[in-house]
């Protein structure tokens, strides 16, 4: 695989985390700790940063 093709891969890896996390968030059902635990792909700053952005809209 190309380096662009590596690097359009991880970028769709992060957006299918982005989005995990923000169905996660929505359901009520899950603390940014537990949410971090099944995407590791994503830090605790970076799930905390999108439950902010929910919370603001």
């Amino acid at each position: 695989m190309t380096q662009v093709g590596k690097m359009l891969m991880d970028e769709a890896r992060q957006e299918e985390a982005t989005q995990t996390v923000m169905n996660m968030l929505k359901s009520g059902k899950f603390s940014v700790e537990e949410i971090q635990e099944y995407v590791p792909r994503l830090s605790i700053h970076e799930i905390q940063t999108i439950a902010g952005e929910l919370n603001r809209t």
